[in-house]
């Protein structure tokens, strides 16, 4: 809550008087949505679970991306995207299902030239397809930050238009560092030893 405080500059998450012991008993913490920023939002109502298993430890709560540099946020979604239920869209499994079920199509907010030059493989001729699952995305994040310093520049214009990867996609995509985070804490991918430096 002193969290929520500070942000807020004075504010209760669980409102006013009278009805605010009864918020709180309740968990529902109706001043949440002062907060504007998204990242925050999460991370606070993630401190302000109910249940109290259902809290971070500080540890926890540190390495939310909300905490985290726009370094180890981009290298979070690289190591994401390079697991091996992601390169194989295992729909069997609740984490990637969740990470899919965002109906809107990432693509459609890439400008289209970009997003063919980043699936082309300029030294064999050959263009990857990507599909308009969320799963895709962190695959593309994953292989243009793998081997960006490798691509050649046929289409130096497009290559400026990117120009940092890491600034590109997080500009492009600002809230899928709090949606993929959120998900994957909830299972036990956190657990993974490449993974849980971004968890624990």
């Amino acid at each position: 809550m002193v969290a929520f405080y500070t942000l807020t500059k004075g504010e209760h998450p669980f409102g006013e008087e009278p009805d605010r012991l009864r918020n709180l008993l309740d968990g529902n913490a109706v001043y949440l949505v002062k907060l504007k920023d998204t990242a925050a939002k999460n991370l606070i109502s993630w401190m302000l679970s109910h249940d109290p298993k259902d809290r971070p430890s500080a540890e926890e709560a540190l390495k939310h991306p909300y905490l985290q540099s726009q370094k180890q946020q981009f290298e979070m979604l690289c190591k994401i995207g390079n697991q091996p239920e992601i390169k194989t869209r295992d729909a069997k499994l609740d984490v990637v299902r969740t990470l899919n079920s965002d109906p809107k199509d990432w693509r459609s907010q890439m400008d289209a030239h970009v997003l063919k030059y980043l699936s082309t493989d300029y030294l064999k001729g050959k263009t990857f397809r990507y599909t308009p699952l969320w799963t895709d995305c962190l695959r593309l994040i994953r292989n243009v930050k793998e081997y960006w310093n490798d691509r050649p520049r046929p289409r130096p214009e497009v290559f400026y238009v990117v120009g940092d990867p890491q600034e590109y996609f997080l500009n492009l995509f600002p809230n899928l560092p709090v949606v993929v985070h959120t998900i994957v804490r909830s299972c036990d991918w956190k657990e993974r030893s490449d993974l849980e430096q971004y968890f624990k």
